[in-house]
């Protein structure tokens, strides 16, 4: 289905072709524009159907796939094209930065994963050695549990830990780890990364496992060098006692899972997924999207950085830039405003107007910027639940669609009565009148979690169409203070 073309790449970087999966408009172009700057063929695919298209077109010699992709899970995507057969190098963007994350995306499939805000040099650097691992096997990147080592870029990590070693302690370690689980003799280490004869009398092995192991396993980590007695040494799970051997012939038994065909030296050192809590897991998707507009600005900025001081910014760059740190700004301040203690309401209601210009306050520099218009279509009579739950939904709400939509929106929040209830209406739609996201893409996994925000005062929450939210509150009568009003807010 797919080109899997195995020739060794070309030596000239300017043939290298590059797929870059990312519904992000702005940092995909910018992304586009920086890799060919640096020599590389760059095709951008803003959803699925467009990468499947692209893959079927041409083969290209490195996929980097954002796994925040719209409505695309983009693990799924992942796992998919390497079920059909597709032996592409991958680099996995992403904004979540835990251990689990990143085995999960190395199982199904990744060749490397970078975090965001990430820096652009580093992703440019990322993506060179990849090319470069795909001609000359050597290079790829050894993996030993949470242990991890990047010959192309000489890099040592564990648990998201970098570890600092000298050039000999680095040697001594890819020597193991392209052994692991099987054990290396001192005199085997001694010709390899000493050119020294077996028969030399030298304790300099023995020294420097003594270095790497202070540095590789730190005190509250499984250790993974170990010593094998009157032998030499070994990297990974310990070896076999002749008792263990003999009780795990009798109990083990092979696993015929999707598994059973792969290493596991990334798979078994996952550990056990700590369920969140609904509102950290609330904040923490927040915290997702602002990693976004982040690397759009830290790139922005370090590749300015990096040109001649003659060459100009144009006008539209410089604007969408803005525009991203303004996005950045908004969703930093909905995490600040999420996490702060709010003050115990004096009664059981609190007119719509006053709450609504509290919860705006939060995302004035989004009004002034002209990134959010806000017109204002609600009833300023209308009373509403003062639970200090209901403001924080708000803001999350509308931290959620800008966190989604890069866009410039227009948002019209209405209201109307019926049946003792408050018929709140959340309405989005782009200035320049292209395509938003729709309230599916916009929640996403945190769907249930909001909803049992809304629950717990006593609402219901109903996703309308592609581009709108219904709130339906608990609310009382309230004495007439000039009727419906409406201005546009910009």
């Amino acid at each position: 289905m797919y080109s899997t073309d195995q020739a060794t790449a070309p030596t000239q970087r300017t043939t290298m072709s590059i797929l870059l999966a990312d519904d992000d408009v702005h940092l995909a172009t910018f992304l586009s524009k920086s890799l060919e700057s640096e020599g590389y063929s760059v095709h951008t695919a803003l959803d699925e159907e467009s990468v499947l298209a692209e893959l079927r077109r041409q083969n290209y010699k490195l996929i980097i796939l954002d796994l925040n992709f719209g409505q695309t899970d983009g693990l799924k995507l992942l796992e998919k094209l390497r079920s059909e057969g597709l032996a592409t190098p991958v680099m996995v963007l992403s904004a979540r930065n835990k251990v689990s994350d990143r085995i999960q995306s190395l199982n199904l499939g990744a060749d490397d994963y970078v975090t965001k805000p990430f820096s652009f040099q580093e992703l440019a650097a990322r993506a060179n050695a990849l090319l470069r691992r795909k001609s000359d096997p050597a290079l790829n990147v050894l993996r030993v549990e949470d242990l991890e080592l990047d010959p192309a870029l000489r890099k040592i990590s564990r648990n998201d830990r970098d570890i600092k070693l000298s050039p000999k302690e680095f040697d001594l370690l890819h020597l193991l780890m392209r052994r692991s689980g099987h054990t290396v003799t001192r005199h085997e280490l001694l010709q390899q990364a000493w050119g020294l004869q077996p028969e030399s009398d030298s304790n300099l092995v023995d020294v420097y496992v003594n270095y790497l192991r202070k540095k590789v396993d730190a005190s509250n980590e499984e250790k993974l060098i170990h010593t094998v007695r009157g032998s030499g040494y070994r990297i990974g799970r310990p070896a076999p006692t002749a008792h263990s051997a003999e009780m795990g012939a009798m109990t083990f038994e092979p696993s015929h899972s999707k598994l059973s065909g792969q290493s596991p030296q990334i798979y078994a050192a996952e550990p056990a997924m700590v369920q969140q809590t609904p509102w950290r897991a609330l904040v923490n998707s927040v915290a997702h999207d602002l990693a976004q507009p982040l690397t759009s600005v830290r790139c922005f900025l370090e590749v300015a950085a990096m040109r001649n001081s003659t060459v100009s910014i144009a006008n539209s760059d410089l604007k969408n830039i803005e525009q991203q740190a303004d996005r950045a700004i908004a969703l930093a301040k909905t995490i600040s405003s999420l996490v702060r203690e709010i003050s115990v309401p004096t009664g059981p209601w609190v007119l719509l107007d006053s709450l609504m210009d509290e919860v705006f306050n939060d995302f004035v520099v989004l009004l002034h910027s002209g990134m959010l218009t806000l017109e204002r279509q609600w009833d300023l009579s209308i009373q509403i639940t003062s639970s200090p739950v209901l403001r924080q939904l708000l803001v999350l709400l509308i931290g959620k669609l800008i966190g989604k939509n890069t866009r410039p929106l227009i948002l019209t929040v209405t209201s109307s009565m019926k049946s003792g209830r408050c018929n709140l209406g959340l309405r989005w739609a782009a200035t320049d009148q292209g395509p938003v996201q729709d309230p599916k893409t916009v929640l996403g996994k945190e769907l249930m979690h909001i909803q049992e925000m809304v629950y717990s005062i006593g609402g219901e929450l109903h996703p309308e169409g592609e581009n709108e939210f219904i709130l339906r509150l608990p609310a009382a009568p309230q004495p007439n203070m000039g009727g419906p009003g409406k201005e546009l807010l910009q």
